[in-house]
């Protein structure tokens, strides 16, 4: 029997992997939200520098994941929404979720999993660190650039080599990505690659949504725009080394600093909470820089950086959830809004 695979969140990164994991022979049902009726009637389509143009793929189609429990057990439920604690993702996909389901996370930020082992403590669980520069254009229609790269480990690190069942499941799905024609790798400590792209998520995700621009944008703004980015990524060095992470280091941020500033010249990159913000959506703003903060707190490490751009960061995605159009954010928005729901 081929692996059973459930997708919670069939949108750009989502859909790539939908698309792999058929290719690497599982049997995959999309969970769909906004493009639900456009993938019901016609599916799915990806334009892709990696894997070719006009490539159609049509997966069982359902709303929720418990709809999707009809059909089940699954082997895998795989998480490809955003990490917003208020979505309360792991009580979503409970109803699909049997004893023997893995779990694999395909997303942003630090401390993610927490949910998840709080209600699924038996549960095999795969994290996941991902590359890959895709949108969707409209309902269904995927664009992807040229680089896909999923770096995955199991949560905790240690149930790999000491639980049979999380080795397998993480073997079995890995194997299946790889068929796919995934780049996919496995590492025995996964947190420490978390903590690598967290050299650009907490910098660059929120200076770009902050200031509405491209990071080669930000870069020309003023002559101190290079020196607050690598201030922001010295700090997660920091935090990263007194977790023990040694290859996170000032030489790799400046390694990552090069790749921005060689794209001078050109239209640069939209970081995924700025274009979150340019849309009016929620962004990833707790794991990708308040989680991170909390863990410098314990450590005794000084992050100001960080955590004026966490303030600043945080007050935004309020005003995209309450204020309305045209206005700003008065400051009893909260409280009409609460008593709407009431």
């Amino acid at each position: 029997m081929p692996p059973k695979v459930l997708l919670h969140g069939s949108g750009a990164i989502g859909t790539i992997y939908l698309y792999l994991l058929q290719k690497g022979g599982c049997d995959v049902t999309a969970v769909c939200r906004s493009n639900y009726a456009a993938a019901k009637a016609n599916g799915f389509t990806i334009d892709s520098d990696l894997y070719g143009k006009d490539i159609d793929i049509r997966p069982t189609v359902v709303r929720t994941p418990a709809e999707a429990a009809q059909a089940g057990p699954y082997d895998f439920v795989v998480v490809c929404t955003k990490a917003l604690p208020e979505a309360r993702t792991a009580k979503v996909i409970a109803p699909a979720v049997t004893k023997g389901t893995c779990i694999v996370l395909i997303q942003n930020g630090i401390g993610i999993e927490d949910e998840y082992t709080e209600d699924f403590p038996e549960n095999p669980i795969i994290s996941c660190a991902v590359y890959l520069p895709t949108t969707q254009t409209e309902p269904g229609r995927i664009s992807m650039g040229n680089l896909e790269l999923l770096e995955l480990g199991t949560f905790p690190a240690p149930a790999y080599g000491s639980q049979a069942k999380v080795k397998q499941a993480t073997d079995t799905f890995i194997a299946a990505l790889k068929e796919g024609g995934s780049n996919v790798k496995f590492y025995p400590d996964i947190q420490e690659r978390r903590w690598n792209k967290l050299l650009i998520n907490a910098s660059w995700n929120p200076i770009c949504a902050l200031t509405l621009s491209r990071d080669v944008a930000f870069l020309a703004s003023s002559p101190a725009a290079e020196k607050l980015v690598m201030d922001v990524m010295r700090e997660v060095v920091t935090i990263s080394q007194a977790l023990g992470y040694t290859s996170i280091t000032p030489a790799l941020a400046e390694e990552q600093m090069t790749k921005a500033t060689n794209r001078k010249g050109g239209k640069g990159i939209e970081p995924s909470m700025l274009v979150d913000v340019l849309y009016g959506r929620r962004t990833e703003v707790e794991v990708i820089l308040s989680n991170p903060i909390k863990v410098a707190g314990r450590l005794g490490v000084d992050v100001p950086r960080m955590e004026t751009l966490y303030v600043l960061s945080k007050a935004l995605d309020e005003a995209m959830a309450l204020r309305q159009t045209g206005k700003s954010l008065a400051g009893d928005e909260t409280k009409a809004v609460a008593s709407k729901t009431n």
